[in-house]
């Protein structure tokens, strides 16, 4: 039996060590409040004005159509003001219509949660291309994060896409564009398509791959007759694989073809298929093999510009949708409408009764291979061409700033390989000699020179050729990335980036178009890969694009950094369909037709997108805005990577009520350190909720 004693000294010791818990658990409760104060506060990102690096509320999806998994902004659903019923793949071009009922990981997720440095920039100062926190300096009581691009006493020049600045002050400097080092430039670009997601369906209709030989413009650029025989590049029957057997001295090219699919064509698609099912479940075998054969030739797409769309951006909300969806739908009425005509719904089962959903007729055409009347197809295809998704949120301005990437398996030891990126006709060439691994840079063959400055400002350096050394020594398999991005370019082999003799930095136009003849394609076109005398099999390949900054106060209203009139029925976009109607025969015949009366102004855009044989004629994108901002001292002037769903201070709202495009310093938080907590991978109700994305964990760039 304890004494006393023993027992006082048991109670006393689990008094003391209560006592010691507590005053811990009060002291760590103290230092995490002063942490949180001063170091490192953890934040939860709301909208996207900052994807794809940064995710606000969104949907996480995996295409089923070519299986590239995206993240689509959902940003609607906060506050519950709208709801997102379908997404768009950047891949495929496929529109998924999101069934929230049955998938429950369809449901959206909320925004990705970081963790702020406080500390940052009490004793440094900001520097450009950091991505911030700060309070809104209209409302100090909401937070924002964007990514700096203007500093103090200095004047912002957004142009083209890029940055430009100069002293406040001196007038007689000149804006000097703004180069991203290179671990931004590597986090900020924006993947534009992807060999390895290339939808099966797309091989069994011989849609053209992405890398190829190309023909002339008469023949639609189908690849030469040479394609495919010895000492020319080979492709496979499918997938994605492209070689060359080195026996050819001269240099012989593939070029990458910008031809993702549109929405519309999986409208198409979709219903020649739900006719080969019924021809064959009928019997109709002869009727169902010649709609087969229809598949495999009626598809021949013409390569197109790459633009400034963000996945995250194209999703379709209930009201955009459901605004336009009656018109689309709805049983006709009208004594022209007969029982069994195609313009006759119930023959295929399509009426809808009032107040029910239209939604789930629209997942039918384009998942579900159900055959409608040519009435409702059209007005699908109408719908996807003009106003699902909205017009903002499409690509509206052609980027030039380009990157690629290369896996490659060299299998000889000596020869040269080549890669080039077209920007404004103008062709940026590397070549590496797989013997020596040397590599060398040029513009335009040598006619055009590099430019560096020196650390006085002066000329550096000017000539036609740069040099570096690379790894490569003979056969072997590497992945090679080189960008054009502001006006520099730069090479890496293996993730290794390459150093150069000099700087390979240029001088441009500050405003630029594509260029296109019938001689040089050019940016229609836009990258090539090349052999010279190597054995070589390119194994995949993938296109990235630069952030495009849109110099216009509304970034989110269609076209406004044109200065051309863009309206459907303006004299430019008539006297351009009058003056290129033979053109537009082969490119896109529905200018042609009385629904043109129905366009909007972001079709206008595409129209002088697409139409190549126009671009060296048109000043419709040299006549663009450019903006200019006076950043003062201790002022700061923030931009969101995604241009067309940011507010930021491009925006009037900010002059209107500050008198300025920036904000003060006193109303910095910090800098963006860590996402830490991205949502969970996959299906919720699967996957355990404390589980994060542990790929998405990482320092913010």
């Amino acid at each position: 039996m304890s004494s006393n004693s023993e027992f006082d000294e048991i109670r006393d010791g689990f008094v003391m060590y209560i006592r010691d818990m507590l005053e811990g658990f009060a002291i760590a409760i103290i230092l995490a409040f002063i942490f949180r104060g001063f170091v490192v506060e953890a934040y939860i990102i709301p909208t996207g004005s900052m994807a794809h690096g940064l995710q606000g509320t969104h949907i996480e999806h995996r295409c089923h159509v070519c299986d590239y998994q995206y993240r689509a902004g959902a940003s609607e659903e906060n506050d519950k003001v709208d709801e997102v019923i379908a997404t768009v793949c950047p891949m495929c071009g496929f529109t998924e219509v999101l069934d929230k009922e049955k998938d429950l990981s369809k449901n959206s997720f909320s925004g990705d949660r970081i963790l702020v440095n406080k500390f940052a920039y009490m004793f440094n100062d900001p520097k450009r291309w950091d991505v911030i926190v700060f309070k809104n300096p209209i409302d100090p009581t909401e937070n924002y994060i964007k990514r700096l691009v203007g500093l103090p006493n200095e004047k912002v020049l957004v142009s083209n896409g890029d940055i430009h600045t100069r002293p406040l002050t001196n007038t007689n400097a000149v804006f000097e564009i703004r180069r991203k080092p290179e671990h931004k430039q590597l986090a900020m670009m924006q993947l534009v398509h992807d060999t390895q997601y290339r939808p099966a369906s797309l091989d069994r209709l011989m849609w053209p791959q992405p890398w190829r030989m190309v023909g002339d413009y008469l023949n639609d650029y189908r690849p030469p007759k040479v394609e495919g025989t010895p000492g020319n590049w080979k492709p496979t029957n499918e997938g994605f694989n492209y070689s060359i057997d080195g026996t050819n001295a001269d240099k012989v090219s593939i070029r990458y073809h910008h031809n993702i699919p549109d929405q519309n064509f999986w409208v198409i698609y979709n219903q020649v298929l739900g006719s080969i099912n019924q021809a064959e479940a009928e019997g109709r075998t002869a009727e169902a093999a010649q709609y087969r054969e229809q598949l495999s030739t009626i598809f021949w797409p013409r390569p197109k510009l790459i633009t400034d769309v963000y996945a995250y951006n194209t999703t379709i909300t209930r009201s955009a949708f459901e605004s336009s969806a009656g018109t689309v739908f709805a049983s006709p009425v009208g004594d022209d409408v007969t029982e069994g005509s195609e313009s006759d719904l119930s023959g295929h089962g399509m009426v809808i009764e009032d107040g029910q959903d239209y939604i789930a007729k629209f997942r039918d055409i384009l998942q579900n291979e159900q055959l409608a009347p040519n009435i409702v197809v059209s007005g699908v295809s109408q719908m996807l061409r003009s106003r699902w998704p909205s017009g903002s949120s499409r690509g509206q301005y052609w980027v030039g700033d380009l990157a690629v990437e290369f896996d490659v398996v060299i299998e000889s030891d000596t020869g040269k390989l080549g890669f080039d990126i077209v920007e404004s006709g103008v062709y940026y060439e590397g070549e590496i000699d797989v013997a020596t691994g040397k590599l060398t840079l040029s513009i335009d063959g040598g006619e055009k020179f590099f430019v560096s400055t020196d650390a006085d400002g002066g000329t550096g350096y000017e000539g036609p050729t740069l040099e570096g050394q690379t790894v490569i020594r003979g056969k072997g398999t590497h992945t090679i990335r080189y960008s054009n991005f502001d006006n520099e370019l730069r090479v890496w082999v293996d993730d290794e980036l390459i150093t150069l003799n000099h700087p390979a930095t240029f001088v441009t136009e500050r405003i630029l178009g594509p260029k296109w003849s019938v001689d040089d394609p050019g940016d229609l076109f836009p990258a090539g890969l090349h052999s010279t005398g190597l054995a070589v099999t390119l194994e995949d390949a993938r296109v990235y694009r630069d952030v495009y900054y849109i110099a216009s106060h509304h970034s989110a209203m269609v076209g406004y950094e044109y200065n051309e009139d863009i309206h459907p029925t303006s004299q430019t976009t008539l006297g351009l369909i009058d003056a290129y109607r033979k053109d537009l025969q082969r490119i896109d015949p529905l200018w042609l037709s009385p629904n043109r009366q129905t366009a909007t102004r972001q079709n206008v855009i595409k129209l002088h997108l697409d139409l190549f044989p126009a671009w060296n004629d048109s000043e419709f994108f040299q006549n663009r805005e450019q903006l200019v901002f006076n950043v003062m001292q201790d002022e700061f002037f923030p931009m969101g990577d995604n241009s067309p769903a940011s507010a930021d201070a491009r925006s009037t709202t900010w002059k209107d009520y500050l008198g300025k495009h920036t904000f003060n310093r006193k109303l910095f938080i910090g800098e963006a350190l860590l996402i830490y907590w991205p949502h969970p991978y996959g299906d919720p109700l699967l996957d355990l909720p404390i589980i994060p994305n542990f790929s998405r964990i990482g320092v913010i760039q």
